[in-house]
């Protein structure tokens, strides 16, 4: 039997310290290498596309300069198509692209960018920097179509 005198001797159970974050184990190690080196690659990824792409963004940019210069119609889609040419050049090289005029420069545009709709007119507009138009509406409606599609291929062709 106990007495009560034992009993008051008795002490409360000692419990160990918790157990603490460092040092860590090594499989946090590894979870948190695993994570910096996805963030890493992330970034270095988005800065790498971002850079890919800074011809899209100075062509469009470009797009805007063009058309609110002080220059006729008929240069502005000159203008137009030669921003569009110097961007197939840097995106396809010089050798594939240099040499193409007329309806051979247009098949090309349409096979880098199939899902962009070509106006049936694109050759004539495309011939009017070329040619004189019939009036400064047919210049006007033009350069409008030419526009729109020369910014549509810079965003939107494919490598």
């Amino acid at each position: 039997m106990v007495t009560p005198e034992q009993l008051a001797q008795l002490h409360d159970l000692a419990l160990p310290d918790p157990i603490g974050w460092w040092p860590m184990a090594f499989a946090w190690w590894i979870l948190l290498l695993s994570i910096f080196a996805l963030l890493f690659g992330i970034i270095w990824h988005s800065i790498d596309v971002r850079r890919k792409r800074a011809y899209r963004r100075q062509a469009r940019e470009q797009v805007g300069i063009i058309m609110r210069s002080d220059i006729s119609a008929e240069q502005k889609i000159e203008q137009l198509n030669q921003l569009l040419k110097r961007v197939a050049i840097t995106a396809y090289g010089r050798r594939n692209v240099a040499h193409l005029s007329d309806q051979q420069w247009l098949e090309f545009l349409h096979t880098k960018a199939q899902f962009i709709e070509q106006n049936p007119k694109l050759l004539e507009i495309y011939r009017l920097s070329f040619a004189p138009a019939n009036s400064l509406e047919d210049y006007d409606q033009a350069l409008h179509i030419w526009q729109q599609y020369t910014l549509q291929w810079i965003k939107g062709h494919h490598q």
